[in-house]
């Protein structure tokens, strides 16, 4: 059965391969090539490849093996002959039987972490004993291709959406595992034994380290199971008060209350009484207090209910105040308006947020912010769009993704944006007609809409215009 690369990375499958010591051979492809990998016992022994980047005369030449003038005669010098390349090679006296191991090992190993580039396609694994040539069995040791693999990889955007908010918990590292580390990463695996259920985005900012090293790093460690990735455990105490302040938040949030329901105290309570209530909540409820919490939102909540806390105790704990409180209320009928205000202020914050993260592709990120500004009641069909839009690119969510742009046109129905982004949807998902129909509807609502002309160009099969342009109005 033929896994997407979207979905299921080949890196995955050699993390698997080299742990479980299986052989069999795995075939990589998409529009453009095709490769085939060999393993014994976890050991990678021979690879194919259609790349002509890859092909032996390439890498002879690469590594310095041949000059460019043997080069450019090989077609002629092979012309009308039968057999291997390698083995010409060598009986013509053009590289030596040394050169040509060298070569061969080279190529394998550049057929095997090429794979570490490859964000579209499938690949299957075929479990059985691999048919090579016993002139052509190798021995590639996996981590040395993990290595150098790593290097490759110019997206770690499956990792980072799937293990943002876990902490990595470090394994044994074993001699070969030393051995075939960089000294650099080595010492990274020693500074993650000092965040122990810390999650990830924690550990970045207290490195101080760019992104995308941080998880090159740690990708490579996850692949070599030196380290594998966990929930942040939080103690019960913890829980307890989290699902406590997150009622709390509720009720706040509601506007349904008043300062002595917040505190659980009559109107009668003494000045000692609302003391104490105030600081076993400081104790309890304060953002420091749940910043071990694996889920970000909460301290943004803790945040908003902390506020009405001390805002509370604030009026509570003066007797003027107090006394206006209890013949006024709070701020008299101006309440639920101010509330109002402040839950939709909040929402566009986080909404900005959202876009510039959309900018820089950390789609997971953005679109847990985009979820909060929906839930603060705030209804714009931006919010709704660009939350769609994110949900696209994580390849588990395009289902709510469809539902989130239908809401975005609900509320504008006008907007050319929210019927390319579906376009856009069903395109990825090669539903060609639907995304056919939506591209259609956006040119009749803005005849200049250039995403949506150029996707139907190519799907209508005319020539797509080479231009790229982002749904915010602006080429790239």
């Amino acid at each position: 059965m033929a896994n997407r690369i979207i979905e299921y990375p080949v890196p995955l499958m050699l993390k698997k391969i080299y742990k479980e010591k299986i052989q069999g051979e795995l075939r990589v492809r998409n529009e453009k090539l095709e490769k085939r990998l060999f393993f014994v016992r976890g050991d990678l022994i021979f690879a194919r490849t259609n790349v002509i980047q890859e092909r032996l005369g390439e890498i002879l030449f690469k590594i310095g093996k041949i000059n460019p003038a043997q080069f450019w005669n090989l077609n002629k010098l092979l012309d009308g002959k039968d057999g291997k390349v390698g083995k010409i090679l060598v009986e013509e006296n053009i590289v030596t039987q040394r050169d040509l191991f060298l070569a061969l090992l080279f190529q394998i190993k550049t057929i095997a972490t090429s794979t570490f580039t490859l964000n579209s396609g499938e690949w299957e694994f075929i479990s059985q004993a691999p048919q090579v040539p016993a002139d052509s069995n190798f021995k590639v040791e996996l981590p040395g291709v993990m290595v150098e693999g790593i290097k490759k990889m110019k997206n770690t955007a499956y990792f980072r959406n799937r293990y943002y908010y876990q902490t990595p918990k470090l394994g044994r590292l074993s001699e070969s595992i030393k051995k075939a580390l960089p000294k650099e990463i080595f010492h990274f695996s020693q500074l993650l034994s000092n965040f122990d259920n810390k999650p990830n985005e924690t550990i970045i900012a207290e490195l101080k380290m760019e992104e995308d090293v941080y998880w090159k790093n740690v990708v490579l460690l996850f692949l070599l199971s030196v380290v594998e990735f966990v929930d942040v455990q939080v103690d019960r105490d913890l829980n307890k008060n989290i699902e406590e302040m997150m009622r709390l938040h509720e009720k706040v949030r509601s506007g349904q209350y008043d300062y002595y329901e917040l505190f659980s105290l009559k109107s009668s309570a003494s000045s000692e009484d609302i003391k104490e209530v105030y600081f076993r909540f400081a104790k309890k409820y304060h953002p420091d207090r749940v910043s071990q919490a694996p889920d970000p939102d909460i301290k943004e909540k803790s945040n908003f209910v902390f506020s009405e806390i001390n805002k509370a105790y604030e009026i509570l704990s003066d007797d003027i105040k107090r006394r206006e409180y209890d013949m006024n209320g709070p701020e008299g009928g101006d309440a639920d308006e101010s509330i109002k205000e402040k839950m939709i202020e909040k929402a566009r914050m986080l909404y900005r947020k959202a876009k510039t993260l959309y900018g820089q592709k950390k789609f997971w990120e953005a679109q847990a912010l985009l979820e909060q500004a929906v839930r603060l009641g705030d209804e714009k069909a931006s919010y709704y769009l660009l939350l769609g839009l994110c949900q696209i690119n994580i390849p588990t969510m395009r289902r709510i993704a469809e539902k989130n742009l239908q809401k975005a046109i609900e509320l504008e129905h006008w907007n050319a944006e929210a019927y390319a982004a579906l376009g856009l949807l069903f395109y990825s998902e090669k539903h060609l007609k639907r995304a056919e129909g939506f591209f259609r509807k956006a040119l009749s609502i803005n005849p200049d809409h250039d995403l949506s002309r150029k996707k139907l160009l190519e799907i209508t099969g005319a020539d797509a215009e080479k231009k790229r342009f982002s749904f915010f109005g602006k080429k790239k």
